[in-house]
C-alpha cells in the first residue's frame, strides 16, 4: 500500500538493479559450478547480524537480490505492470536477468507451496507438476466437472500466467469462458498466490451455483479486492453491482446512470 500510495516502486526497482551484480553467483567460481546448479544470491539466504559493525563486500549486492526476490514474490502484479511499461532497453535487461536467475526459484517455490498446502477445498482438488510448471484444478459439483490448467511462464512472474481449458462437463461455453477470464484476470492483476486465486475463483463459482448473479461490470460474483457480493441494484433493470465497481464506473464515466440500461441510478 505504501509503494502504491507514494509511487515508489519505480525508484525501488531501479535502485535494486543498480545494486544487484550482473552475475549473482554465491561464493563459488564458474569452474566449481559448471557441472551443477550454481548457488546464487537468490537461492541462498542472506545471514546478517545486528552486532556486526563491518559490512562484507557481498552483503549489499546479496541484500539487493533478496529484496528483489521478495518484491517479485509478494507484489508480482505491481512489478509486472512496471516491467510492461518500461522502455525497451530496461524491459529486455529485466527480462533476461529475472528469467536467468529468479524465475526458476520463484516457480519452484510457487509449485511447492501448492504441493504442500494444507488448504482443503470442498468439491475441488488441486495438483501441481514442478517439471512442467503446471497447476491443475478440478471442480466437481453434482454432474458438473470443470478442469483448469494453470501454466507458469518461463519468465515468471513477469510474464502472464495462462489459464487453459481442461475437461468441461455440464457448463455452457460462455459461462466457462467467463470463469476462465475471472481466474486469469486475478492471477495477472492481483498480488497473491495461485492458491489465493483458486480460492477466490471457487468462491465465485460456488456463489454462482447458489443463484447469486455476477456483477455486470466486473463479471464476478465476489469482488477481487474487498470480497463483497453484488448488492447495489438498479431500480429499472434490477441488475446488481458491487459498490466499488459502481463507484469506479460513476467516476470514470462522469455519469450517474446504470451501466446496462443507462437509466439514472438512484
Amino acid at each position: 500500500m505504501y509503494l502504491r500510495k507514494t509511487k515508489s516502486l519505480n525508484k525501488l526497482l531501479y535502485h535494486l538493479f543498480r545494486l544487484m551484480p550482473e552475475n549473482p553467483t554465491y561464493g563459488e567460481t564458474a569452474i566449481e559450478v559448471s557441472n551443477k546448479d550454481p548457488k546464487t544470491f537468490f537461492t541462498e539466504e542472506l545471514q546478517l547480524s545486528i552486532r556486526e559493525t563491518a559490512t562484507l563486500p557481498y552483503h549489499i549486492p546479496h541484500l539487493a537480490c533478496s529484496v528483489y526476490h521478495m518484491t517479485l514474490k509478494d507484489l508480482p502484479a505491481m512489478v509486472r505492470l512496471w516491467w510492461n511499461s518500461s522502455e525497451k532497453r530496461v524491459f529486455n535487461i529485466v527480462d533476461r536477468f529475472t528469467s536467468k536467475y529468479v524465475s526458476s526459484v520463484l516457480s519452484f517455490q510457487e509449485i511447492s507451496s501448492v504441493q504442500t498446502s494444507t488448504q482443503l477445498f470442498n468439491g475441488m482438488t488441486v495438483k501441481a507438476r514442478a517439471t512442467t510448471r503446471e497447476v491443475m484444478a478440478t471442480y466437481t459439483i453434482e454432474d458438473i466437472v470443470i478442469e483448469l490448467i494453470i501454466q507458469l511462464p518461463s519468465n515468471y512472474p513477469l510474464g502472464s500466467i495462462t489459464v487453459e481449458s481442461g475437461k468441461r462437463v455440464g457448463v455452457a461455453v460462455q459461462q466457462w469462458r467467463n470463469w476462465m477470464l475471472q481466474l486469469s484476470t486475478y492471477l495477472t492483476h492481483q498480488n497473491g498466490s495461485i492458491m489465493d486465486g483458486l480460492a477466490l475463483w471457487k468462491n465465485n463459482v460456488d456463489k454462482r451455483f447458489e443463484g447469486v448473479e455476477d456483477c455486470m461490470i466486473c463479471f464476478s460474483v465476489i469482488h477481487g479486492f474487498n470480497y463483497s457480493l453484488p448488492k447495489k441494484a438498479c431500480r429499472t433493470c434490477k441488475k446488481k453491482f458491487h459498490s466499488a465497481c459502481l463507484y469506479k464506473w460513476f467516476t470514470s464515466s462522469n455519469k450517474s446512470t446504470c451501466p446496462l440500461c443507462r437509466e439514472t441510478f438512484f
